[in-house]
């Protein structure tokens, strides 16, 4: 987040990567503290974005003596000024947050919203209230969707996202089941501020490269899946279609762009064929222009939900004549393989951390192959379109060369970009404030419990 961002912090970051610390007594050029409530950041560079950028929860200022008692621990034990503090923490688990006692002084205010009634109601519930309401968060784990979801019916979560296998019960025509509807459950649709995406590792000796014919085996593969199957089957219509990696909502987004039908199966075939992807010993499986074998492995993790992605997967790409692995294991194994460049490519999906369209794209900047990077794409050209883009304040000239790197994303194919996924929260009707933010992650702090409500219907 402020690698190339803050003056001298690259310089400090390469110098504790060699001598294996941090020393805090070493001074930054862009990091000053003049005084002990004031701290001051230099810029290495124009960045519009940064203001953004310090607004993220995961970035903010730690006080030294944690991170010494702490060292690279210091992401279990959380010290700061906001309204909770974390009591217990089972990873894949459970997450607890207690009230902080020491946290100041705030009451609920902000502009009365003119035209969204969802808004205007939110704001009615939480007016003149002090922050925050409630004295406990629990955060539940729960990775299957069918004990997610039961949970829920059974009041034992607040709130929910309803499970893709359950909207056709939940929400016929879009609207509250009657028997929702007469429980109080709230509902209030929306689209993600996100994109879901396949990127190829570009430094695989199969799928990378940027040569026509491997560019051509990634379009092929691209248009062999059939997206309609992905929307209305697996996600129940819980979806819109992807285009490129910007989603309605941020800076750079272009409704207009298209490549045309993105399922295409005669077309996959005739590129294969064009580049001499062909089935040379009539086994019924392609082999690659050299004669050796032609096999896509495909990373997931165990889920249901995503089963039926690999079911979708292994059926469209066998229908071209490629042979289908599937590398099955959990996410943070999956994440390990993926920083060290061991998959050939990973089915994820980014939800934008800000409305500009840099937070996507530099998930294909060159430099932050390693990092954000996990294809390692890196090509010059988008490299320097990217730079120029973030020196650049928002406006026509930004969203040009935003729209250029998207061209240059969709010529080479390192990504395959699949959806912007709907958001059909579920709420109970005890929860008071409540709806999930796209970009603020940490507003607990904004929602009530009608308790005398609660109780009423949990009889």
């Amino acid at each position: 987040m402020v690698e190339g961002r803050i003056d001298g912090i690259d310089e400090a970051a390469a110098a504790a990567k060699k001598a294996g610390r941090l020393d805090y007594d070493l001074p930054i050029r862009g990091i000053e503290t003049p005084e002990r409530h004031t701290l001051r950041i230099r810029l290495a560079k124009p960045d519009y974005n940064f203001i953004y950028i310090l607004a993220m929860a995961t970035l903010g200022a730690q006080a030294r003596e944690v991170a010494e008692r702490y060292g690279s621990d210091i992401g279990s034990h959380p010290v700061g000024t906001g309204p909770y503090v974390l009591k217990e923490w089972k990873r894949s688990s459970r997450i607890v947050l207690e009230r902080n006692p020491g946290f100041r002084e705030v009451y609920y205010e902000a502009e009365p919203p003119a035209d969204d009634p969802v808004s205007q109601r939110l704001y009615r519930e939480m007016k003149g209230k002090r922050i925050p309401q409630v004295d406990r968060v629990e955060i539940s784990v729960i990775e299957e969707s069918q004990p997610r979801w039961l949970a829920f019916l059974n009041g034992e979560l607040d709130w929910v996202n309803l499970p893709y296998e359950f909207k056709s019960m939940a929400l016929p025509n879009e609207r509250p089941a009657p028997w929702l509807a007469k429980k109080g459950v709230q509902y209030i649709p929306g689209v993600d501020i996100d994109v879901s995406y396949m990127y190829w590792n570009m430094r695989d000796p199969v799928w990378g490269g940027y040569t026509p014919e491997r560019i051509a085996l990634r379009r092929a593969m691209s248009l062999a899946y059939n997206m309609d199957e992905e929307i209305f089957l697996v996600r129940n219509g819980a979806a819109i279609e992807a285009h490129s990696p910007l989603p309605p909502g941020v800076l750079g987004y272009d409704p207009d762009f298209h490549l045309g039908p993105s399922y295409d199966p005669a077309r996959a075939k005739a590129l294969l064929d064009m580049f001499d992807y062909l089935d040379r010993d009539a086994d019924g499986w392609r082999e690659q222009p050299d004669g050796k074998p032609l096999v896509f492995t495909y990373a997931t993790g165990p889920s249901q939900l995503e089963r039926l992605f690999t079911q979708l997967w292994k059926k469209n790409i066998e229908a071209i004549g490629i042979r289908v692995e599937v590398l099955v294991e959990k996410w943070p194994d999956l994440r390990k393989k993926s920083k060290l460049g061991k998959l050939s490519n990973w089915h994820l999906a980014w939800n934008y951390d800000y409305p500009d369209a840099e937070n996507g794209l530099q998930l294909l900047y060159g430099p932050n192959c390693g990092s954000s990077n996990d294809g390692c794409f890196q090509l010059a050209a988008y490299d320097r379109l990217y730079e120029q883009a973030a020196a650049l304040p928002p406006g026509p000239e930004r969203t040009r060369v935003y729209g250029e790197m998207v061209r240059l994303i969709a010529a080479y194919a390192p990504w395959k970009s699949f959806v912007h996924r709907k958001r059909d929260q579920m709420i109970q009707p005890w929860v008071l404030g409540w709806r999930k933010h796209n970009f603020l992650h940490d507003a607990y702090r904004y929602v009530d419990i009608d308790l005398d409500l609660r109780a009423k219907h949990l009889e």
